[in-house]
């Protein structure tokens, strides 16, 4: 990458190249595809699917907030959240690592799978 890595890649010795976690990544789709929430909102939404704390949900927000992928609004009694980079940014970020680290920047494999995957 050209540019330096967006805050939530920067760790030096995380273990995934994404600099997310799974929940992180579910709860960022969530925010993605809701738009402005509280963490009763992700909280609901996660409940649907998993067994989850909300004050797991919490945390995982404020996370996401210090990692600067979303924008937390303090103004009202229910902190609001809202995404502060685009799904589309995210993805490219992760596939920019990829490419560096797994392929040695060759990105020819990777358009090749894309394609083949495209054509399914």
């Amino acid at each position: 990458m050209a540019e330096s890595a967006p805050k939530w890649q920067r760790k030096g010795r995380s273990r995934d190249l994404t600099g997310l976690g799974w929940l992180e990544a579910e709860i960022l789709r969530i925010v993605w595809d809701k738009g402005d929430v509280t963490v009763r909102d992700v909280y609901e939404e996660l409940r649907l699917r998993r067994r989850i704390a909300y004050t797991t949900v919490m945390s995982v927000l404020r996370n996401l907030t210090v990692k600067g992928l979303l924008i937390q609004d303090k103004s009202v009694p229910a902190y609001v959240y809202k995404a502060a980079v685009t799904d589309e940014q995210v993805a490219r970020g992760i596939l920019d690592a990829v490419v560096d680290k797994i392929m040695g920047g060759n990105v020819a494999p990777l358009l090749a799978y894309l394609e083949k995957a495209k054509a399914k």
